[in-house]
């Protein structure tokens, strides 16, 4: 990520990027013996790789049209005002200006890497890395890297009529309501989180393409902050409750449906009493993702929300829906979580998996048995837990102050664009948008509307883990969509996934009944050619010569004792020869 803040040409960039997401798989499959960790790890290197590969494309179709891939304003770098009007004013064979196509190409690139719709499903699977992980992906590098990319290209993307900032506001104002939405409906703690930060995401997306620089710049600083806070908080949350007996007894069966129940928020409960300092910090968080004044999400999100009012009444509208139900879904994490009573003596198991060697989980049958019943786990009278503490505990501090230190940003980050100063904006060089008392009243109002809605519906819910949520019980088809996403993983795997899957089919025959017995005929032909050769070579190369060789020296020796140094032999001789040239001469010649 450094190497790619700090290149100077979009080649390098590029290079960055790809080992970015390489480190990315690598981060998310760290917990490989899981089947979940590497087939997300895979999930999230295929899906965005489809994004790379077009953005690869506008890379090749940038330096096709302009010789460079430098950045700068200079004659030979693609910020030249003269090189962007070429491009604005020149099109390709399908009718759309170059500079139109280059940026939609490279905005493929942000779609894949930050999770915009339609490319937003490896995301909320990328969790089952470790926690600190998963702070690192949504704060600091991959899901920023694609909002840096806009950013970082953004004369481009305003060279040409405006269809390129009309696509990027689209998509990223209809993400930021859709990951919203689908929010409000998980209980896996981390999963809320995620999809809370493909709606951010879409929050900067939407504000770079409403012209927002400063505003999605502002937001993306801010976010890295509360979203690394919420992250770790989780990852303190998840950590107590690992180490609860109930769970305890699941891991002696199953690691993975452990983690996962200690991860369900209707395990948990109460926990504000006793984890006081992860309690703290983690409200801190959440509502500076809210927008809460005076917290950091606040200044941010109010920049972005008044650049949509003045630019896109209908994106303000989408964007405000969005920051209602963002208040919402964290109200309602956060309730459950640390407030009420503590269900996790008997929590809601999750299901155990098959593991990679095929063989079936310990337990399956009794696990179907526990799910039903509501039982916390199979018993197991060998497990024995000592001195360890009925309910979580504070983490240690070792995990306890990076919370506090992000807290403490968190809080005053907001600082860096306030109003009147607009530090970030005079160093960026841009244009910083007036502050609008309106429009930061009008958002305050949303979030304590988001708030108060949460705390409504969830304050006497859950006495037990086993509850139905009460979106569930009163609108059970829609809270079903949203809590499976809109079906969108579904929908691809019966789609892109059964293409593939009929491809990969069709290629392995080819591969076997065509190409390897290509393969093999080529094989044979090279094996006979070759023996036909090696006699060649053995009769007419080896053979032959030595033969001859040998001749040679045979008629040599005999010529050579020819040679013996007496007068009458060498008359002999003679006489001889012109007796056998008389006879040829008078019975061949003649």
């Amino acid at each position: 990520m450094l190497l790619m803040t700090m290149a100077d040409n979009l080649l390098l960039f590029f290079m960055a990027w790809e080992v970015m997401g390489l480190c990315s798989y690598l981060l998310i499959g760290f917990l490989f013996e899981r089947p979940t960790a590497y087939r997300a790890a895979v999930k999230a290197f295929i899906t965005t790789r489809i994004g790379d590969v077009l953005m690869m494309i506008g890379l090749v179709y940038l330096y096709v049209q302009t010789g460079t891939l430098a950045f700068g304003n200079g004659t030979d770098e693609i910020f030249n005002a003269a090189l962007l009007e070429g491009l604005a004013t020149s099109t390709n064979v399908l009718g759309m200006s170059h500079a139109t196509a280059i940026a939609l190409l490279l905005f493929a690139g942000t779609v894949g890497k930050s999770a915009q719709f339609p490319l937003h499903v490896w995301l909320p699977d990328a969790m089952e890395g470790p926690t600190p992980v998963s702070a690192l992906i949504h704060a600091a590098t991959m899901v920023a890297a694609g909002v840096f990319l806009v950013a970082r290209t953004y004369p481009i993307f305003t060279a040409d009529d405006g269809t390129a900032l009309g696509v990027v506001t689209f998509i990223g104002a209809f993400t930021a309501l859709f990951a919203a939405s689908i929010a409000m409906t998980q209980f896996d703690i981390k999963r809320i989180l995620a999809y809370s930060t493909l709606s951010q995401l879409g929050f900067m997306v939407a504000a770079l393409g409403l012209g927002g620089f400063v505003a999605g710049f502002f937001h993306l600083i801010t976010h890295a902050f509360f979203k690394a806070l919420l992250f770790l908080g989780s990852g303190s949350v998840i950590h107590a409750m690992e180490h609860t007996p109930a769970i305890e007894e699941i891991h002696h069966h199953d690691e993975y449906a452990a983690q996962q129940t200690a991860q369900d928020i209707r395990n948990m409960g109460g926990l504000r009493e006793v984890m006081p300092w992860t309690f703290r910090t983690y409200i801190i968080g959440a509502l500076a993702l809210a927008g809460i004044v005076p917290l950091a999400g606040f200044w941010s999100k109010d920049e972005i929300l008044a650049d949509a009012l003045k630019y896109n009444v209908v994106v303000y509208g989408v964007l405000t829906l969005a920051s209602f139900l963002t208040a919402f879904y964290m109200t309602r994490q956060c309730w459950l979580v640390f407030f009420g009573t503590y269900r996790g003596d008997h929590p809601r198991p999750a299901p155990y998996v098959r593991m990679p060697t095929g063989k079936p989980p310990i337990d399956q049958q009794v696990a179907v048995e526990q799910e039903e019943e509501g039982m916390a786990a199979p018993p197991h009278e060998s497990i024995s837990h000592g001195d360890r503490a009925t309910h979580p505990h504070e983490s240690p501090q070792t995990m306890v102050i990076p919370l506090l230190i992000l807290a403490f940003f968190a809080v005053v980050v907001g600082a860096l664009n306030l109003p009147g100063s607009h530090w970030l904006a005079t160093l960026l060089g841009q244009e910083a948008v007036t502050f609008n008392v309106v429009v930061a009243v009008l958002s305050t109002v949303t979030a304590l509307a988001g708030i108060a809605a949460g705390w409504t519906l969830y304050r006497n819910t859950y006495p037990t883990a086993q509850a139905t949520d009460p979106l569930e019980e009163g609108q059970p088809g829609v809270f079903g969509l949203l809590n499976n996403a809109y079906g969108f993983d579904t929908l691809y795997r019966r789609t892109v996934g059964l293409l593939t899957d009929l491809l990969a089919a069709v290629w392995s025959w080819f591969d076997q009944q065509v190409l390897a017995r290509i393969v093999a005929g080529v094989g044979a032909l090279t094996l006979f050619l070759g023996r036909l050769n090696f006699i060649a070579d053995d009769t007419f190369f080896n053979d032959g010569p030595d033969a001859l060789a040998k001749g040679t020296v045979t008629t040599g020796d005999g010529v050579r004792h020819s040679q013996t140094g007496k007068v009458q032999d060498y008359i002999g001789l003679v006489f001889g020869g012109v007796v056998i040239l008389a006879l040829v001469y008078l019975y061949v010649v003649g």
